[in-house]
Formats: C-alpha cells, sequence, structure tokens
C-alpha cells in the first residue's frame, strides 16, 4: 500500500534522497512499502500521525524464507549422505576441523563449493581413523568420501557437517591416481628412461632441488661443503615449493631451469631432496607433469625426499632412490673417493706392469746377446779348426812333396855318377895310348858332367823351392781366405745382434708407449687433468728415497726415509725416528 505525500518543488531533490518514488500515473511521490514515514514527516497528509502510521507491507521476511529453506533441507535429507569431495582451505580451531568441499572437473576447475566442518567431539576419533588407514593426515587437495549432514541456519547459512570418513576411497583415489601415471609414463616410452641410464663412476658437478631451508638441505651442504672446498665437486642449488598448490608449477620450473643448465654444461646427477616435514606432504610431489621430467632428465636423478618407509612416484622412476639427503651425499662422497682410490691402484698396477715388462725385456735382450755371443763363438771356433786341418793337410802334402823330390835328385846325380865313372872305365880300357889326351877329355867329360849335374841339381832344387814357396804362398792365401770368411761370418753375426738388439729395444719402448697410453686411458676420470687434481681431492702421494710410490703399509714399514707429496708441497718423514 502506498502512501502519497505532498512534495513542494523545492524539496524534491531531498525527498528523492531519502526514499521518495513518483508515481508516474498520477505524477504524485509516494513513501514506498517499509520506509519509515518519520522520515517524510514535514510532506505527509494532516490526519496521518506519523509515531500512530503501521504502512501496510507485502511479501515474507528473510528470516521466515530461510527458515522454510532450513526446513526444506532437513526434510530432503532426513539421514547423513556419503559425499566425494576434495579438501581445500583446511584448518583447526579450539578442537574444531573446518574445511572447504569441493567439486572439480576433470581439468581443475571448481563446479561446487561448500563449508564443512568436523566438530570437535568427532574431530578425534575421524581423524585417528583416518590416518592408521593411510599413513597420512587430511590435507589440503586430498579427495575423500566423508558421511555428511546438510544443515541451514539463517544466520550462516548452508554447513556440511562431517560425521565420518572412508580411508579406503582415498587409498583407492590415491592409488589409482599412480596407476594412471604409470600406464600413462609406460605407453609414452618414458618409464624407464632415466632408470637405465649408466650409473655415475665418477662426480664432478651435481644439481640439486630442494626446499629453500629444508633440514635435509642442511645436512647434505654439511658434507658437500667439504667435497667442494676439496676441488673434488661443485654442486648448484635450485630451490623449488615441495607441497601445496603451488608445488606441481614450482617443481616444474626448478627442473626447466637445471635442464637448461645441463644443456650448457652437463651435470653427473642431480638429486631431488627434501628432508624433514611430515609424509601428508608427500602426495603433492604424485604429479605426472613431475614424474615426467624425472623419467625424461637426461642425466641419473637421485631422490632423497627424506621417508625411509614412505614413496613417491618421483622415487619409483628416478635413476636411484636414497631415505635421506645424508644418503645422497653419502653415496657421492664414496663414488669419488672409491674412484680414486681405483684410480692409484690401477696407476700403481700400471708402472708395476711396465717396471716388469722392461726387466722382461731386458732380460730377453741380455739372453739373445749371450746366445748370439755363444754361437759366433762356435762358429769361430769350427773355422779355426777346420783351417788348421786345412794347414796340417797342406804342410804334409808340401813336406811328401820336397821327400820325393829330394830322392828323386839323389837318384839322378847317383845314376849321373855311375855313368861318368862306367865312360871313364872304358875310356881307359880302349885307348890306353891316348891316355893323356883321353884323361883330358875324361876329365872334361867329367868335368861336364859334374857341370851338368850341378846345374841339373840346381834347376831341380830351386824348382823344388819355388813349388815348396808356391805351396806356402797357396796355404796363405788359403789361411787368409778362411780368415777373411771367419771375420765376415763375425761382422754378418754381430750385424745380426745389433738388429735384433734394436728389435727389442724398438718393441720395448713400443710397450713401454702403450703402458703409458693405457695409464693415461684408466687415469682420464679423476686423473683426467694429472696428479694436481687428485692431490687437490685431499689425496697424498708417499714415495721412497728413490722416488719410487709406495702403495702399501709394508713396503712404507720397510723404507727408513718417505716424501709424502700433498697439493701445496711435500714433507719428508724418517721412520726410524723414535
Amino acid at each position: 500500500m502506498r502512501t502519497y505525500i505532498a512534495i513542494p518543488a523545492e524539496d524534491e531533490g531531498r525527498a528523492l534522497t531519502l526514499g521518495a518514488m513518483l508515481d508516474p500515473a498520477s505524477g504524485q511521490y509516494f513513501a514506498p512499502s517499509g520506509a519509515k514515514l518519520a522520515l517524510f514527516q514535514a510532506w505527509l497528509p494532516a490526519d496521518i500521525k506519523p509515531g500512530a502510521l503501521a504502512t501496510a507491507t507485502t511479501g515474507i521476511s528473510l528470516t521466515e524464507l530461510l527458515s522454510r529453506i532450513g526446513t526444506a533441507i532437513d526434510r530432503a535429507f532426513p539421514r547423513p549422505e556419503w559425499v566425494r569431495i576434495e579438501i581445500s582451505d583446511l584448518n583447526s580451531k579450539n578442537g574444531h576441523v573446518y574445511l572447504d568441499a569441493v567439486d572439480r572437473d576433470l581439468s581443475g576447475n571448481a563446479l561446487s563449493k561448500s563449508r564443512a566442518v568436523i566438530w570437535r567431539s568427532e574431530a578425534h576419533k575421524i581423524g585417528e581413523k583416518f590416518f592408521k588407514a593411510t599413513g597420512i593426515h587430511l590435507a589440503d587437495g586430498m579427495k575423500v568420501l566423508v558421511l555428511v549432514q546438510p544443515q541451514f541456519k539463517g544466520q550462516y547459512g548452508l554447513s556440511l557437517t562431517i560425521t565420518d570418513i572412508d580411508p579406503n576411497f582415498t587409498l583407492g583415489d590415491m592409488e589409482a591416481r599412480m596407476k594412471r601415471i604409470r600406464e600413462r609414463l609406460k605407453e609414452e616410452g618414458d618409464a624407464d628412461r632415466n632408470r637405465t641410464l649408466p650409473a655415475p663412476v665418477d662426480f664432478a658437478r651435481v644439481a640439486v632441488i630442494s626446499p629453500e631451508g629444508a633440514a635435509g638441505l642442511g645436512d647434505f651442504q654439511a658434507e658437500a661443503s667439504r667435497l667442494a672446498n676439496a676441488g673434488l665437486c661443485t654442486f648448484t642449488y635450485v630451490h623449488a615449493t615441495f607441497q601445496g598448490d603451488k608445488a606441481k608449477e614450482s617443481l616444474k620450473q626448478a627442473f626447466i631451469e637445471v635442464h637448461t643448465r645441463h644443456e650448457a654444461d652437463p651435470f653427473d646427477a642431480l638429486a631431488v631432496i627434501r628432508g624433514g616435514g611430515a609424509a601428508v606432504d608427500l602426495h603433492w610431489l604424485n604429479e605426472y607433469v613431475i614424474a615426467k621430467m624425472v623419467c625424461r632428465f637426461r642425466c641419473p636423478v637421485f631422490t632423497g625426499i627424506g621417508h625411509e618407509r614412505d614413496s613417491t612416484i618421483l622415487d619409483e622412476y628416478a635413476h636411484r632412490r636414497f631415505g635421506t639427503p645424508s644418503k645422497v651425499i653419502g653415496h657421492i662422497k664414496e663414488v669419488i673417493a672409491t674412484r680414486a682410490n681405483k684410480a692409484w691402484e690401477g696407476w700403481m698396477s700400471i708402472c708395476q706392469s711396465a717396471r716388469s715388462a722392461l726387466s722382461a725385456a731386458e732380460a730377453r735382450i741380455e739372453q739373445r746377446h749371450r746366445d748370439i755371443a755363444a754361437r759366433a763363438n762356435a762358429k769361430i771356433d769350427r773355422a779355426a779348426f777346420a783351417a788348421a786341418n786345412s794347414y796340417n793337410d797342406v804342410q804334409h802334402n808340401a813336406l811328401s812333396a820336397i821327400a820325393i823330390t829330394a830322392e828323386k835328385v839323389d837318384a839322378l846325380h847317383a845314376a849321373s855318377a855311375d855313368a861318368a865313372l862306367a865312360t871313364l872305365d872304358i875310356a881307359e880300357s880302349t885307348i890306353g895310348h891316348v891316355s893323356a889326351t883321353v884323361s883330358d877329355r875324361a876329365l872334361a867329360a867329367i868335368n861336364a858332367i859334374d857341370t851338368q849335374t850341378q846345374y841339373d841339381f840346381d834347376a831341380i832344387t830351386l824348382a823344388a823351392r819355388r813349388s815348396i814357396d808356391g805351396i806356402a804362398e797357396h796355404l796363405d792365401a788359403h789361411w787368409l781366405g778362411i780368415r777373411g770368411n771367419t771375420t765376415a761370418i763375425t761382422k754378418n753375426l754381430a750385424a745380426a745382434a745389433d738388429r735384433h738388439f734394436a728389435d727389442v729395444r724398438h718393441y720395448a719402448s713400443k710397450m713401454l708407449r702403450d703402458a703409458d697410453e693405457c695409464a693415461k686411458e684408466l687415469m682420464s676420470g679423476i686423473l683426467a687433468h694429472g696428479v694436481e687434481p687428485t692431490l687437490r681431492r685431499g689425496f697424498a702421494i708417499v714415495k721412497s728415497s728413490d722416488g719410487m710410490p709406495i702403495a702399501t703399509k709394508a713396503a712404507a714399514a720397510a723404507e727408513q726415509d718417505l716424501e709424502i707429496i700433498f697439493r701445496d708441497g711435500s714433507l719428508h718423514v724418517n721412520t726410524r725416528k723414535e
């Protein structure tokens, strides 16, 4: 019902400000239903008293409306209903647990939302039941199946009272989510990519993703700083959020940053560590995007989330899982130490093998030299023996020829003398009267015969001497030939020995070069930059007084003077000092 009022033209602005309205049909102003007429007292009709006004109203009050809504809800839900919700904005006050119950679509968009409460009388029982079954506490982002009683109060609106919870639904949802991630990674062929990468044989550069200020990070850095200060390994830290709604995006960006740095200067491994914190916060890490980044990362990923019993999807697909950050850095330190020890043992083995090979080569050379000398001496002895035999044969033949020639000369002289005597006898018996003449002739003949005989003897003697001289010259020439052949044979044997010695030296040098190359190859890990990096890593080299490396306690005890070489100098130690 309208209450018309008379407003002068000068008061229209003020009346409109107070809420007066204009009736287009009559052109009059009126006070709206429910308005306080006392505000328009100056313009009311004279027969209406403001204190006694009771303007008729239409409709129902808000309280009545909300009451009806509450009654309708009570009738629609006479008993609690099981409802699937996602927990959001969970908090506790005075023992009561308050939260937002959210329903989301597949894309994560909120379709509906309502306040919910677990009263103090039920909160402890419901929370303990859920923890015993799942091992975790209720937290934001968790999907649960709860028994809900809708309630509507005029002063507070709609709220949901949670009276019970089904842990099996949450376990099933979490497992189903993990299963979907596993199946998707397997279908895409990424499940085993990081796990099948070769394990690092040494560590020089390591990337670390961790929450800033995490307790486990401090334990990790305590050991890592020692390795870094010793020049053994450098660590690059990238911080990320590991729990809450921002965890997925924060970890994603951290992986991208580490990947970018890895492309510029490769890391040997990536450590994802947390340490400390509640086990309930682990479910924030069970995200497909994060798991895929772990699988596709191009160097081994180590996880040290900080819980021995509880596991995340990251642990399943990482190259290796460790229970705590301390165990991650412990493994890195152990690998570095083991690699250094093996490299040193390999170097000592190579040195020993090289010395053994050199000793063996020298022994073979010495033995071969003795064999060559023995064979040369044997050949010389045989040649000398043959020469001696030849000389004896020539000498015997010469003496035999001389004896035969002498016998022939003696026989010829005797025959000549006999012939002369026979002629003389005949002349004396035949020509007696011319004895003097004959005698002279005979004497002349005798002299002639004697002269001829002496001439023949001298000729035979000269021929014999010439024969003997020829035989001697032939013997000397034969001896010189034998001696020359023996000398040539000796020179050939010596030349062959020299060539064999050169071959052996070449073979020994090649073996030493091969051993050196092998040593360089075996030292390509932590000794790839020489002995100095090993010294800088905190190791030392122990040498004897003659400069040979000492690898065992027994060898050190046998030496009186030792030299210990560090990265900043050396120290001489006398083991016999008391």
